[in-house]
């Protein structure tokens, strides 16, 4: 209920600055944006029960095998209307899957996981879809400067199984997360350009976070991109992306969890615009 409440909070805001922009009858460009590369986890660890029986911290680097490189992938569209208006459609999967050996003991959303249960298969998913608004407040030449806001939805699935099947907890969540962004960068008129691309959040009022109950809570995406607008509207572009987030709480049902999750990412991709 709270999650459909911040949503209805955050879109008339939004729509306030939209809806003159589309009714405006101008024309409007379109940019689709690629990018592919690998993540290395800086460090994730998760923790779930109950506010009685929080169970142990599980770290997925030491315990879980995450300790490797995952692919990465991130679609995105930019509508620019009227000149300075930019809507943006993002869409990125984050899928850490992997397998391992149980060396010690550890409870896990009131679950035992032992030694004798040999190995663990662990699923992480965190896929997310955000809609952005930007407005170009500082426009070159050269230097360029765009505050705006965001809406992230997130798509969260979180299991550990034992190889056997005899044990297992699963667990899934969708909600919204609104987000401060800003994007700023230099272009020279070879057609090199430096960007930084940045979304973060933090909250710990129930008010903001979209939940039933207080807890802290934060998000941050951080990308550094290099590129060239190369001829026939093409622009490679290399970069690299801090990306990572957080949370601890309980619910009023008495549901206990703490997450903690940083990447690095490495990628390169592609910038078509029609």
């Amino acid at each position: 209920m709270m999650n459909l409440i911040l949503v209805k909070r955050f879109f008339p805001v939004l729509l306030f600055f939209l809806i003159p922009t589309l009714l405006s009858g101008e024309t409007f460009s379109l940019e689709l944006d690629v990018e592919y590369g690998f993540s290395s986890i800086l460090s994730h660890e998760i923790q779930s029960g109950t506010d009685d029986d929080k169970g142990d911290v599980f770290d997925y680097l030491s315990s879980g095998n995450q300790d490797k490189l995952f692919p990465f992938a991130r679609y995105q569209i930019d509508v620019e209307v009227l000149d300075t208006h930019h809507i943006v459609f993002l869409y990125q999967p984050l899928l850490l899957e992997t397998e391992a050996l149980i060396e010690e003991d550890f409870r896990y959303d009131e679950v035992d996981f032992t030694t004798a249960d040999g190995t663990v298969e662990l699923i992480y998913s965190f896929d997310f879809w955000r809609f952005s608004y930007l407005y170009d407040l500082i426009e070159g030449p050269g230097f360029f400067l765009s505050p705006g806001v965001s809406l992230q939805i997130r798509n969260v699935s979180i299991s550990f199984i034992s190889t056997d099947g005899s044990k297992s907890s699963l667990s899934n969540g969708v909600g919204p997360v609104p987000v401060l962004k800003l994007r700023t960068g230099y272009e020279w008129e070879e057609g090199f350009f430096l960007l930084f691309d940045g979304d973060a959040f933090y909250a710990s009022n129930k008010f903001i976070n979209g939940a039933g109950y207080s807890f802290t809570g934060y998000i941050y995406d951080l990308a550094f991109k290099a590129g060239y607008e190369a001829r026939g509207d093409f622009s490679p572009h290399v970069g690299v992306r801090f990306l990572g987030g957080g949370a601890d709480g309980t619910t009023d049902e008495g549901e206990y969890t703490y997450n903690d999750l940083h990447t690095f990412s490495v990628t390169v991709g592609m910038t078509w615009r029609i």
